[in-house]
């Protein structure tokens, strides 16, 4: 039997970081190799860019196509390493930390990271623009550059970060498919429907970079209770052009998200989300939901959800993780938050 010994790479120094494996730096390569086939020169951010958007839209012409997880994952290594390239001292480690182990790119001090597998993973369910990995190289390897998340000393004393703007926000057509939804026993089997399928079926529909914030604080919101946040802490996300910045508001999640709102009215963004912990819509008591509201200046808000059931101990029955329940929906309009 192999042994997977740890490689000699600089090692991580946040938590729920480590080095990567022999092993697991073998996978990286095998999935580089994949790339380097299609004899893209993969040090070219501009064909590595046409190459992702090329991907991206001969999968998305194809309505029956499932997601080449794969593929996508392979982009994301070569994208990962254009970061890499950009960014002096910067380096490849796996995040423990959330649902599953996944590779990311971090500053040399550790204190920084991006995610470029789950960030182009994201991208095939929102859309691909034929400049996003460009962008996504540039704003990374400037975010890496800059070490670490600085807390806001002014603000609340729960911290609030910038998140680098990592591409053009794209037309989000439809809410983000989740590769393998797991069917829940003690969900209903039919689920209540606000009746609009898709953002721009809403009657007064958000600008397509509302629509991406939320879709995108949507599956954060999802990821951080499937990680084990339950209940989600409220959080709100404002956006001014440039930058996103992010601030947290713990306690009861009807008081605040008022309070979370009342911060995203101050703040003199462009747009801005709200997400919190809830129940959707004719849900019976007791179910749980994450549930996310987004809007531009003076434009009434998108309200999107997405049902979730919470970890089982053994104490409880048969235990088990927490996992997705269906499908995210638009729940419907409500005021502007700007």
């Amino acid at each position: 039997m192999s042994e997977d010994r740890t490689s000699p790479a600089q090692a991580a120094t946040m938590p729920g970081l480590r080095p990567l494996t022999v092993g697991e730096q073998g996978h990286l390569d095998s999935l580089r190799a994949h790339v380097q086939r299609s004899r893209t020169d993969v040090t070219d951010v501009a064909a590595v860019s046409r190459l992702v958007h090329e991907t991206y839209t001969g999968w998305a012409d194809d309505a029956r196509a499932t997601v080449p997880e794969g593929v996508v994952a392979a982009l994301g290594v070569v994208v990962g390493d254009l970061v890499v390239a950009r960014a002096p001292g910067a380096h490849w480690v796996l995040r423990t930390a959330g649902p599953a182990p996944t590779p990311c790119v971090v500053s040399p001090d550790g204190e920084a990271a991006v995610l470029p597998l789950d960030d182009i993973r994201a991208r095939w369910d929102i859309g691909v623009t034929p400049d996003w990995a460009s962008g996504y190289v540039t704003a990374a390897a400037a975010h890496l550059a800059v070490s670490g998340l600085h807390a806001d000393d002014a603000a609340d004393p729960t911290p609030a970060f910038e998140v680098p703007q990592q591409r053009t926000p794209a037309p989000a057509p439809a809410l983000p498919r989740r590769t393998a939804p797991q069917p829940d026993a003690d969900a209903a089997a039919t689920e209540p429907s606000s009746g609009y399928r898709t953002p721009g079926d809403l009657p007064e529909p958000p600008s397509p970079a509302t629509q991406d914030l939320g879709l995108r604080a949507l599956e954060h919101a999802l990821d951080a209770v499937l990680g084990g946040e339950c209940p989600l802490v409220t959080f709100a996300m404002t956006h001014d052009g440039v930058h996103r910045v992010v601030q947290t508001f713990p306690g009861d999640s009807r008081e605040s998200a008022d309070r979370a709102r009342a911060w995203v009215r101050a703040s003199g963004a462009v747009s801005a989300v709200v997400a919190w912990e809830d129940q959707l819509p004719g849900d019976e008591p007791g179910t749980h939901a994450v549930v996310v509201e987004a809007s531009g200046p003076g434009r009434p808000s998108m309200v999107v959800g997405h049902r979730y059931a919470p970890a089982k101990t053994g104490g409880e029955g048969r235990a088990r993780a927490p996992r997705a329940v269906g499908e995210p929906m638009i729940v419907g309009q409500g005021d502007p938050l700007l």
